[in-house]
Order: structure tokens, then C-alpha cells, then sequence
């Protein structure tokens, strides 16, 4: 098993992400009493030759004010087609082509290997 430094290098490799702290403040005075502020370095030409660009548009928030993208670490539910905003906690529907989308049919953006899409828009 691999220590907590080589998992958290491990993510930065793969993602091109790194942040200041490895863990968010679980309080309002937590985040107060932080010496070194939040921060994100962020890599967005990383080449990811074991990732290709997906050839569809990405699932957007139905909220005006949020618009997030369908991601890994939303919360679905399978049986009834909805997905949980992880930022405004908005339930929105599954598109018609998701019909077919279950625990062991999801799409890439739902598998935590893919932590980074490409879309490719048209």
C-alpha cells in the first residue's frame, strides 16, 4: 500500500493539480486560523495520453447560477436518473442519452480514474 505522500504525488502527476493543503478546513474558525491560504496550482495543458477527448457535450447544473459539470464526486441515483450538484446540491435529470446509465454502465465522467475530462464541443 502506498503512503499518503506518494498517493497525493500519484493524483498531482495524473491530474496536473496541486493544491497548498491536502485537506480543507472542517470550520469557519479552522479556515481563520490558517497561516497559508488555500491555493491551487493547475496544469491545463498536461498531456494525458491515456485519456482522449470524449466527443460529447458535458452534463451541466440546470441552476442558472451554477452550471457545474457532472463529475465523480456528485451523487447519483441510479434508479431514478438524477445527479446531485456537489456545489449548489441542485438534483437535476439525466439527458435521454444517459438512458442506459447504471452502477456497472456509467459514463467517463463518472469513473474516479477520470478525474480529468477533455470534451470535445461542436
Amino acid at each position: 500500500m502506498a503512503t499518503y505522500l506518494e498517493f497525493i504525488q500519484q493524483n498531482e502527476e495524473r491530474d496536473g493539480v496541486r493544491f497548498s493543503w491536502n485537506v480543507w478546513p472542517s470550520s469557519r474558525l479552522e479556515a481563520t486560523r490558517m497561516v497559508v491560504p488555500l491555493a491551487c496550482l493547475l496544469t491545463p495543458l498536461k498531456e494525458r495520453p491515456d485519456l482522449p477527448p470524449v466527443q460529447y457535450e458535458p452534463v451541466l447544473c440546470s441552476r442558472p447560477t451554477c452550471k457545474a459539470i457532472l463529475n465523480p464526486l456528485c451523487q447519483v441515483d441510479y434508479r431514478a436518473k438524477l445527479w446531485a450538484c456537489n456545489f449548489c446540491f441542485q438534483r437535476n435529470q439525466f439527458p435521454p442519452a444517459y438512458a442506459g446509465i447504471s452502477e456497472v454502465n456509467q459514463p467517463a465522467e463518472l469513473m474516479p480514474q477520470f478525474s480529468t475530462i477533455e470534451y470535445m464541443i461542436q
